[in-house]
């Protein structure tokens, strides 16, 4: 049980590199929930432009999961924090659909 927590972000920051590596694959428009989707132009690149942001933005519970394993609270939180800020950031300048 010591190494739950880092599992546990191992597998969510798996499945979403997985769900990004099938939308890039396919480029189906379908496969992004309705919630989050607009009416681009080019469903293709769009689609295209979503797995990558998705790619990046699964970094940060894969970064946390590693500093986990270090055993320090504070730097999985301070990992946790620093990674999920830089990813979403990184993710929104990345996102060209147009």
């Amino acid at each position: 049980m010591e190494y739950a927590f880092s599992i546990i972000m191992f597998i969510f920051g798996g499945a979403l590199l997985l769900y990004s590596g099938i939308l890039a694959l396919t480029k189906d428009y379908n496969l992004i929930a309705r919630g989050h989707a607009t009416k681009p132009k080019d469903k293709k690149r769009y689609a295209l432009c979503f797995a990558r942001t998705m790619a990046i933005v699964a970094l940060s519970p894969i970064i946390t999961g590693l500093a986990g394993l270090t055993g320090n609270v504070i730097i999985t939180a301070a990992a946790g924090v620093v990674s999920f800020v830089l990813c979403i950031f990184i993710g929104v300048k990345t996102f060209k659909p147009e």
